[in-house]
């Protein structure tokens, strides 16, 4: 959303803008509150969220709630009617917080994306991806009962083309790791920045729109439900 928009409470212009996605088959609607660019967050997760739930074209589809700060996502989870997906929780902060955050988001009945983080940092690698979804995804279901369906993880879409050697494989360990996580974790859905992948090309849209097409055409065979990628950048 356009800051100017939001501080300024021009609630015509903020659904005019996020009306505009659904001409590109947008399938969510992305309600995100960067701390660094608003200097009061929270009032504004709690204004914003509900003028696009009032709108009968944007409400159609689910919202994604979005923040860094957790007690954001959770004010904009009070004032969103239906179904929600939050982005994201992880185990970077240990098994307890995440069990902590897991209670709250299923409580208010939304589906979660869970990153490819743990204690010891990100997810890079084919097996790492595995093991730390694999660990998340018996915590939630056996320890916080969540519904495997609204599990999503995000084993992370790295940027390939970088000219350093141990990036080269990161797409296909990507794909390799979609379907292993819908092997071992059943039920659970899997997501991507599929934009990461040629962010080292950025400037030449016509190669990035390959390889967001080619790329999402394998992961999609693999088992990747979801992408986050605009959708008038793929071929």
């Amino acid at each position: 959303l356009d800051n100017a928009c939001i501080t300024g409470t021009k609630w015509a212009s903020i659904t005019q803008f996020l009306v505009r996605p659904y001409a590109v088959s947008a399938q969510l609607t992305w309600c995100g509150m960067p701390p660094a660019s608003l200097s009061n967050t929270l009032a504004m997760m709690l204004c914003c969220v509900p003028v696009p739930c009032s709108d009968p074209e944007i409400s159609r589809v689910p919202f994604m709630i979005d923040s860094s700060k957790f007690h954001i996502v959770e004010a904009g989870l009070k004032c969103a009617q239906g179904k929600c997906i939050v982005n994201s929780i992880s185990l970077k902060e240990g098994e307890q917080k995440f069990k902590e955050q897991a209670t709250i988001v299923k409580n208010h009945g939304a589906a979660v994306v869970v990153m490819a983080f743990d204690e010891t940092g990100q997810a890079a690698g084919f097996e790492e991806k595995v093991s730390m979804c694999q660990r998340a995804y018996r915590i939630l279901v056996e320890e916080v009962g969540f519904n495997p369906p609204d599990i999503i993880f995000d084993p992370n879409i790295l940027t390939v083309g970088t000219g350093l050697p141990e990036h080269n494989n990161y797409a296909v360990d990507f794909i390799r790791a979609t379907a292993e996580i819908k092997r071992v974790c059943p039920g659970s859905k899997i997501s991507g920045g599929v934009s990461n992948i040629a962010f080292s090309f950025r400037g030449n849209e016509a190669v990035r729109r390959g390889f967001h097409s080619a790329f999402l055409h394998h992961a999609c065979k693999a088992g990747m439900d979801m992408g986050i990628v605009n959708a008038a950048q793929v071929g």
